[in-house]
């Protein structure tokens, strides 16, 4: 049996997001930010003043580095994000009144950053998204808060009970830093596979967290932690009523597999399958090149390094060697 644990540790290192990218992520969201509070002071100076507050992956530590797409002139795109929530809190009855509905404080967030880039803003459902010339793009929910009523601004939802900060608690309180290895494992997984399929749709990375989180099997070893953690996962939601990923904050217990159809819900639990079968495969190959070839060739990319043309026994055959030829030799008594 090869234990791939090594050549995890080498895939986590490429695929978490480097110092690089987070600078750009903290330089857009300072810049964004700035741009914002401009806006509204200029615009809109007798308005409720908006507030702001990272979330999602970034804040987790979760976050990976993208593979790379191209646009239509052969232009490298890394797709990667960060959610910057905007924050419109109420701290007194006059500023209750200020409340706006959610088409308005859409169209005003959307007004402020809307030329903050030469690409186009996007106003979906439940945010704005700010998208830059290098592919990585800005998410900016929009919150209403009163005492201790949070809520996002749902375009067609309309006002919904969100606390992205209660999920950032959760997850803390449950994280280690191989849980937060594992949730990239899934991610960069997710990534190549959606990029080799262009019709598969696997769950978000919000989903993948709260999967990974609830079916965690901790281990010495990542490779083990991540086949008995997929697993977990795979027998939970192969039970009979066991598709579910219920979120664990407000709304607590909501199912956010709900709206998958019966053609997504398949695919994901054919195509989690295969990854459980190679990971068994892997473990039962004794070459560690052999090993890593199944998980490259099929489920991470060329992002999984590549194993030794070894076997455990030949490793571990070759440390001894080299252990016993450095032994140095006592000299005699009163040399």
């Amino acid at each position: 049996m090869a234990t791939l644990h090594k050549e995890y540790s080498g895939f986590n290192s490429d695929i978490r997001l480097n110092q690089n990218r987070i600078d750009s992520l903290n330089k857009s969201k300072n810049s964004i930010k700035k741009r914002i509070r401009d806006w509204f002071k200029t615009n809109k100076p007798n308005e409720i003043q908006p507030k702001f507050g990272a979330q999602g992956s970034f804040m987790m530590g979760t976050s990976v580095n993208p593979l790379p797409t191209y646009d239509t002139d052969g232009k490298k795109l890394l797709k990667y994000d960060l959610d910057y929530g905007v924050y419109f809190i109420a701290n007194n009855e006059d500023e209750e009144k200020k409340k706006q509905n959610v088409t308005t404080w859409h169209n005003w967030v959307f007004d402020s950053v809307d030329d903050h880039t030469n690409q186009d803003s996007v106003d979906k459902n439940t945010c704005i998204r700010v998208v830059f010339a290098d592919g990585h793009h800005m998410d900016l929910p929009i919150y209403y808060k009163k005492d201790d009523l949070l809520q996002l601004a749902h375009k067609s939802k309309d006002w919904i009970d969100s606390d992205p900060k209660a999920f950032y608690e959760w997850f803390n309180d449950n994280k280690t830093s191989q849980l937060e290895r594992i949730i990239r494992y899934f991610k960069a997984w997710k990534n190549f596979r959606e990029d080799n399929n262009s019709s598969l749709k696997l769950p978000s990375g919000f989903e993948f967290t709260i999967l990974a989180t609830n079916n965690f099997f901790p281990d010495d070893m990542d490779d083990v932690a991540f086949r008995e953690t997929v697993r977990n996962m795979h027998i939970e939601l192969s039970k009979e009523g066991g598709f579910k990923c219920l979120r664990p904050t407000t709304p607590v217990d909501e199912d956010v597999f709900l709206s998958y159809t019966d053609g997504r819900r398949k695919n994901f639990l054919t195509t989690l399958k295969s990854l459980l079968d190679d990971l068994d495969r892997a473990k039962d190959e004794k070459n560690f090149k052999k090993a890593s070839e199944i998980l490259i060739n099929h489920q991470f990319g060329n992002r999984f390094p590549l194993g030794e043309d070894k076997t455990e026994e030949e490793k571990s055959s070759s440390l001894k060697h080299i252990l016993s030829s450095a032994v140095i030799a006592p000299k005699p008594y009163g040399y």
